[in-house]
């Protein structure tokens, strides 16, 4: 079975039958559940990508705070 073909069928289980005969006889269904699959695809990795990047962001928002931390006690030094 095709990933997009897969992938509508477990988002709409009861309406097996009726996919799998829509999609052996219509190239324009079969386009749209393609399109359908791209677009879970792209999805799965910009989420994948937010959550690295929220971390990274996370990770230099401690470092900037340590970062800060030190120029206040150098500067606090000099009083």
């Amino acid at each position: 079975m095709k990933a997009e073909l897969f992938f509508i069928i477990e988002k709409f289980p009861e309406l097996k039958e009726l996919i799998l005969t829509q999609y052996d006889s219509d190239e324009e269904f079969q386009a749209l559940c393609l399109d359908y699959f791209l677009c879970l695809r792209s999805i799965d990795k910009w989420e994948a990508d937010i959550k690295k990047f929220k971390e990274r962001h996370e990770e230099y928002e401690v470092l900037r705070r340590m970062l800060e931390e030190k120029m206040l006690q150098f500067i606090s030094k000099d009083k």
